[in-house]
C-alpha cells in the first residue's frame, strides 16, 4: 500500500456582507446569495424585489438594514423605513412574513461589527 500526498488548496475566507435572500420562508423557493459591499446600499431586483421572505446574513460579524425604498430613494414614512438590524443571530431572518416585510423590502445596507441595538 502506498500513500499519496497532494498539496491542499488554500482555504479562501468568504467576504463579509453575504446575505441569503429567498422568496419563501425558511430558505425555500427561489434563493440567491448576494455579497454586498459593506456600507453601500444594494438594490434588490426581481424576483426578490418586494418578495423576500428569507433575509439571512452569513455567520460573520456584520448586520444589515433592509429598507422600504430603493437606494436612491427617500424615506417618507413617519414610522421609519427599515425593519431594523438583521444579523446571523436574528430570529426573524428566516421568516419576514410577520408584519408583511416580505412584500416591502427594496434595498439593504450592511455594516461591519456586532448587531446594533435599535432604541
Amino acid at each position: 500500500m502506498t500513500a499519496v500526498l497532494s498539496a491542499a488548496s488554500p482555504i479562501v475566507k468568504r467576504e463579509l456582507g453575504g446575505v441569503l435572500i429567498c422568496n419563501g420562508v425558511n430558505a425555500t423557493g427561489s434563493c440567491e446569495h448576494v455579497v454586498s459591499t459593506l456600507g453601500e446600499c444594494t438594490d434588490l431586483t426581481a424576483p426578490y424585489l418586494q418578495n423576500a421572505s428569507t433575509f439571512a446574513p452569513d455567520g460573520e460579524e456584520f448586520y444589515c438594514y433592509p429598507y422600504l425604498y430603493p437606494c436612491d430613494g427617500i424615506c417618507t414614512s413617519p414610522e421609519g423605513c427599515t425593519y431594523g438590524p438583521l444579523s446571523f443571530n436574528s430570529t426573524a431572518k428566516l421568516d419576514l412574513t410577520e408584519g408583511g416585510w416580505n412584500n416591502l423590502i427594496e434595498s439593504f445596507t450592511c455594516y461591519p461589527g456586532p448587531e446594533q441595538e435599535v432604541y
